[in-house]
């Protein structure tokens, strides 16, 4: 072999080097990574579909007994997975982007958690895509690996044992309930707009033990009775309302926060919490102080911890009607309302 041909061998082969390394580094970036939650966005799996009960094996490994595992198709990446987690409905979605249609009809996930009361399979057919829904017993946080094995490991707790601080955070109105409006400006739509940026702040503060429960994330209907059984499922520690305004003074306008006065609670009363919140909003909206006020919202009536609502803005008033549907007005509101968690937790502790 002459030295033409050396040369062409080792080039070919330095570059079969590289190109392994790449694959194998890329490889390993996708595995043991923690699927993010995307609570918040429903999945669709369009009209068209199949649904099944999902085949469940008992038969764990040894160390899983309290996990749930789920079998991925070869071609499955990070990439190809959203988690949803609705605790509202103690559910939690796992939607997949398979490309292998029929894949989750003979192969069971692996749990031996009597937790799970039902576990479905939904296909989108003819793509291979599918959303898992396993409905839960109860309210449990949740931690899912990507793992080595082409599995995905969920395992579940109580949200005490996972957070040192919980926070319910309740949008009003939702689906047939538009809560107060006028013209096409609806009290439930800049709720859950400021709900949704007031989630991704809380997400990007990363290392603080603080979970924030939302009572919705989609333009749903809860029942007053329903949210208040959620706050105690929950054992939270604060208890916020989104809202607006209204007033038959057209010029008032900026933050109104309310607060229960039925009753005193100690280290944290009603009244205090209402006025971090509105202070904390002030500062993040660079807008009026409407007020600290007693509330007759029924909800912050049967509750026995330290709650507020806080009125974003005012119908009547027609600058904040303008402002209020406008995303950049939402996340300076949902910057507001977080800072003010984060400082009342401070004077609790």
């Amino acid at each position: 072999m002459d030295n033409g041909h050396m040369k062409k061998m080792v080039i070919r082969a330095s570059v079969f080097t590289v190109l392994s390394l790449a694959v194998m580094l890329q490889r390993s970036a996708t595995k043991h990574i923690m699927i993010t939650d995307a609570a918040g966005g429903q999945v669709d799996i369009g009209n068209d579909s199949d649904t099944f009960r999902l085949p469940i094996s008992s038969a764990v490994q040894k160390g899983k007994e309290n996990v749930l595992v789920i079998p991925l198709p070869k071609s499955v990446s990070s990439d190809d997975i959203v988690l949803e987690d609705r605790y509202i409905d103690h559910e939690l979605l796992i939607n997949i982007n398979s490309r292998e249609e029929g894949f989750y009809l003979d192969t069971p996930v692996v749990t031996g958690l009597d937790t799970i009361e039902s576990a479905v399979c939904i296909c989108e057919n003819g793509t291979g895509n599918v959303c898992l829904d396993f409905k839960m017993d109860g309210l449990y946080a949740n931690e899912s690996l990507l793992t080595d094995q082409g599995t995905i490991e969920v395992s579940f707790f109580e949200p005490r044992e996972k957070y040192d601080r919980i926070v319910v955070v309740d949008p009003v109105g939702g689906g047939s309930d538009s809560g107060a409006a006028a013209y096409d400006v609806c009290e439930k739509d800049i709720a859950l707009s400021v709900a949704k940026e007031l989630k991704n702040v809380a997400e990007k503060d990363v290392g603080v033990r603080t979970k924030l429960y939302f009572t919705r994330l989609e333009d749903e209907e809860v029942s007053p009775e329903r949210r208040l059984e959620f706050l105690d499922e929950t054992k939270a520690d604060l208890f916020i309302r989104i809202g607006v305004g209204a007033s038959n003074d057209s010029d008032e306008f900026g933050v109104m926060t309310e607060y229960n006065d039925r009753f005193f609670l100690r280290d944290m009363s009603n009244a205090k919490f209402a006025d971090v919140l509105e202070k904390s909003c002030v500062s993040a909206m660079n807008c009026n102080a409407a007020g600290c006020i007693p509330s007759q919202d029924e909800i912050l009536q049967g509750c026995d911890i330290p709650s507020a609502r806080v009125n974003v803005g005012f119908l009547t008033n027609e600058i904040d009607k303008t402002n209020m549907p406008q995303s950049a007005y939402a996340k300076k509101a949902a910057q507001g309302i977080y800072v003010g968690i984060i400082q009342a937790f401070k004077e609790i502790e």
